[in-house]
């Protein structure tokens, strides 16, 4: 009986001991969960962030003419030679007003059937009658002096174009990355003029700046239609006007702004 006692007076003060441990330990884990409680409640930094734009407006450097020849015949080869001597007869006429080879490229070709569809088939399994092959090439051609555009569009009109499918003008790489550069200066003036309003109105002092992310920015490509046919174009008449007007490029900076 003396043993047993003693077995359980034991056994209790280990299980005492074991409660002890698992009391404390579990006090030193709360106390740096407090102390990170404590840190997650100090105050957040106060900021202000801005949205600053930039715009320059500049004149298009390069333009895109769409030119193309269109041809019929009874059969598929003699429209696509045909279409071939007077597309041949375009590129040579555009490139006497000094446009390089590798400004000329090929952007559509096709070659389909003509159908009659005024024919009434015998029955629902009879197919329309074919009556022609029409051919089509396009080419595209990229004009780097403005002055040349009114040009390229007379000369392949005169020499076999009878159709041309519009214009497009857009600023080359180049010209892109200067004026870019200036509207990105003029977007960052915007934001740091709005954050000095902001600070001012909200009687804020000693606002620094933190950080300034760029947004990316806007080149837009303008398109001008020229859809008529060549039969319309008197002989003679005055060369193709051509505006191609402005465009404008577009930066856009974030600003964020500490205070307090």
């Amino acid at each position: 009986m003396e043993f047993k006692r003693g077995f359980l007076f034991g056994l209790g003060m280990i299980t005492a001991f074991a409660v002890l441990l698992a009391v404390l330990g579990n006090s030193c884990v709360n106390g740096i969960g407090v102390a990170s409680s404590a840190s997650e409640n100090n105050e957040s930094e106060r900021t202000v962030t801005v949205t600053g734009n930039g715009y320059v407006y500049t004149e298009p450097d390069i333009a895109k003419v769409s030119v193309g020849v269109v041809t019929e015949a009874n059969t598929s080869s003699e429209a696509m030679q045909m279409n071939a001597d007077q597309m041949d007869a375009v590129m040579k006429s555009v490139r006497r007003l000094g446009i390089p080879e590798k400004d000329i490229k090929t952007s559509q070709i096709s070659v389909q059937p003509v159908y009659n569809y005024q024919y009434q088939p015998k029955d629902a399994t009879e197919k329309p009658k074919i009556v022609g092959y029409k051919a089509s090439n396009t080419v595209t051609i990229t004009v780097r002096d403005m002055s040349k555009v009114g040009p390229v569009i007379d000369a392949s009109y005169g020499s076999g174009s009878n159709k041309i499918d519009g214009v497009s003008f857009m600023l080359s790489e180049e010209k892109q990355s200067l004026v870019y550069k200036q509207a990105l200066e003029k977007a960052v003036k915007d934001g740091a003029d709005k954050a000095k309003t902001i600070a001012s109105a909200a009687d804020i002092e000693g606002m620094k700046l933190k950080t300034i992310s760029e947004s990316g920015g806007f080149y837009p490509v303008y398109y001008d239609s020229y859809n008529m046919a060549a039969a319309e174009r008197a002989s003679g008449a005055a060369p193709t006007p051509v505006s191609p007007g402005e465009q404008k490029v577009q930066a856009t900076v974030t600003m964020v702004y500490t205070f307090g």
